[in-house]
């Protein structure tokens, strides 16, 4: 059962991953004509096209995919409690919401893995490829208002390690809110 749980939730944190980056892309507005951009994009259509057809966007709100992240996450909050914990919530209304807490978990998870993998890049490519393009897009609107107030010592940017330092503790402290159950997220 532990390979079963292992699979399930990797899979299900995959697609939470990739639908947070397509609403994340859709948001900053990354070049659309970058590789991994339209890799994204499509894989994520065959779920999102027809699902707008039912669900139109309201403004610039993109509510098919929002409620595709939605059921991703209900799912996999269901799948680990199934598997994990004997404990689960006794009405609907907890589901829905321990789903609102997987998805910011994943957010979280996602940003931290996206400024690791900036960081890596930046020390080898210098800015030269697509990659290092579509990390950068995606996390300098919230890199830059930390460097504004701490600007770099020297050749030393620190506002990486300050956002990082912030997500800890956000990690922290829903920790202490949502108890073991985010440690399985």
């Amino acid at each position: 059962m532990t390979s079963l749980y292992f699979l399930g939730n990797t899979v299900l944190t995959i697609c939470l991953y990739v639908l947070i980056l397509r609403l994340w892309m859709q948001k900053v507005r990354v070049n659309f004509y970058n590789p991994f951009t339209q890799f994204i994009v499509r894989i994520t259509q065959p779920l999102i096209v027809p699902l707008r057809k039912v669900i139109p966007s309201i403004g610039r709100i993109d509510t098919a995919t929002w409620l595709l992240l939605y059921l991703f996450a209900l799912i996999k909050i269901i799948f680990i409690l199934y598997y994990k914990t004997a404990n689960t919530p006794v009405g609907f209304a907890e589901y829905f919401l321990l789903a609102i807490a997987a998805m910011a978990h994943a957010f979280g998870h996602l940003l931290f893995w996206l400024l690791l993998f900036r960081a890596i890049l930046s020390w080898v490519s210098r800015g030269q490829s697509n990659a290092d393009e579509l990390l950068s897009q995606l996390t300098e609107p919230l890199i830059a208002p930390i460097r504004r107030i701490v600007p770099p010592i020297g050749m030393i940017d620190i506002s990486f390690m300050i956002f990082v330092f912030i997500l800890m503790f956000l990690n922290m402290f829903a920790i202490d809110i949502f108890g073991y159950l985010w440690l399985l997220l």
